[in-house]
């Protein structure tokens, strides 16, 4: 039935397209957006396997050869992305991260209101640099342990707060960096943005979210805080080894040099791609000094996300080769004509928030930013402000549990009904998309 539908929707739109009164080269461009998405919005294949389509469709279409198609799929921010991942699995497979978490929280004692501030901060910093799915599976154990002498039928309240809160921390803490969240590395590519480029559109929206997300939180459930009792036990004997010395670092210089990236190239001169290069000289050196082994970096790894990045920078390629960017751009400006700025960027996000309720935020990403990004350069719009915008806002769904794998890991404890979850998701979406669209506006 669901194949079916697919190629009915589609047999729908292809003759739609090739009845249009547009350039043949433009209805090439239009089918593969449209087969692409489908794919995507649909799930019919999985996510990089549709992702894979994409030079495939750009040679049977003839619009560009297959050396040139898979050029995208070794994108200097793909290496960036790696790099990341080589990271984090060092944290983990030398269990740092976890270290680091006990000791925090057994600096809060018993003292309810600073458990939670340490734990949801906590989450949001290592989502900064690890995967918010990785981050999440973490702090949960970590989050029950701290409400396991409490009754659930008495306290619920208690329970959404905490565990709602590790999910939307990790989920807003991952907007800051570009290694925090895919959709950020596919807008930091499409705009040729550097690591701390981005760290400075980012990272303000990101520490404004977050408190704001622990106020509205707070202020819906009225969780009673004095109930809660730091049962963490003792930091265990935790042996700093030569590896680990390393590991850490190897992590500190990698995200010093990051941050400080354009001071160095400002010293030094130039370099092309400078972020991606310290992430590969990372992952050698990760390796080199036997901080990382290959099979935690392979198991760590998320290769099928990398395959969307070159999905999506692939389909930006052939939308801008056939023109259809530049079609899509005026259908847009007609449909928008008499709307402001800020009106038409609010639509914006919160299309793409309440899109990624149903359906992958790297998907949507690597197709909505190649679409949006072409639309926004002909209409004379600031694309850096269009296309960062809808890389934040495809992290801030909070309704649905597969909106993100942070409210999907926490919603399957069996804590939170799923009535709450989508009543104060609905709040922060509402809320977000306008203090969203308010900071890209200004910025």
């Amino acid at each position: 039935m669901k194949w079916l539908l697919a190629v009915f929707i589609q047999t729908a739109l292809i003759t739609l397209i090739l009845t249009s009164q547009i350039s043949e080269s433009v209805q090439h461009g239009l089918i593969i957006l449209s087969l692409i998405a489908h794919a995507w919005l649909a799930e019919l294949f999985p996510l990089s396997v549709t992702a894979l389509l994409v030079p495939v469709l750009a040679v049977a279409f003839n619009v560009m050869d297959l050396k040139v198609a898979l050029l995208s799929f070794a994108h200097p921010i793909i290496f960036l992305f790696l790099g990341g991942f080589a990271l984090a699995a060092t944290l983990h497979e030398h269990k740092l991260d976890q270290h680091f978490a006990h000791i925090l929280m057994l600096k809060a004692k018993n003292n309810g209101l600073v458990i939670c501030l340490i734990l949801f901060s906590l989450t949001a910093f290592l989502s900064m640099w690890i995967s918010n799915t990785a981050t999440t599976v973490m702090m949960l154990p970590i989050a029950l342990g701290l409400m396991s002498h409490l009754e659930y039928e008495k306290h619920k309240t208690v329970f959404a707060f905490l565990l709602l809160g590790i999910a939307y921390s990790a989920n807003i803490g991952g907007i800051a960096t570009i290694v925090g969240s895919p959709p950020n590395a596919i807008a930091a590519s499409a705009l040729g943005l550097s690591f701390y480029e981005w760290l400075i559109i980012a990272l303000p929206i990101s520490l404004v979210l977050l408190p704001l997300m622990w106020g509205i939180l707070y202020t819906y459930l009225k969780p009673n805080l004095t109930l809660f009792k730091s049962e963490i036990a003792e930091v265990q004997s935790f042996a700093w080894s030569r590896q680990r010395i390393l590991a850490i670092i190897i992590f500190i210089t990698t995200a010093s040099l990051w941050i400080f990236g354009d001071f160095i190239q400002g010293i030094l001169g130039k370099i092309a791609d400078f972020d991606s290069w310290i992430a590969i000289i990372a992952i050698v050196v990760l390796h080199a000094s036997k901080s990382l082994s290959w099979k935690a970096f392979e198991n760590n790894t998320q290769w099928g996300v990398l395959l969307l990045f070159g999905g999506g920078l692939a389909l930006s390629a052939v939308l801008s080769a056939t023109g259809a960017n530049l079609y899509l751009a005026q259908q847009l400006e007609m449909l928008s004509a008499g709307l402001s700025l800020y009106w038409l960027l609010l639509l914006v996000i919160l299309f793409i928030i309440f899109m990624t309720e149903i359906s992958s935020n790297t998907a949507l990403s690597a197709l909505m930013i190649p679409t949006f990004m072409g639309m926004a350069d002909v209409m004379g719009l600031d694309t850096t402000m269009i296309v960062s915008a809808i890389a934040i806002a495809a992290s801030c769904a909070f309704i649905l549990p597969v909106a993100t794998p942070p409210n999907a890991i926490v919603f399957s404890s069996g804590y939170i009904p799923q009535n709450t979850m989508m009543k104060v998701g609905l709040i922060l979406n509402l809320i977000f998309s306008m203090i969203i669209t308010s900071y890209m506006f200004w910025l």
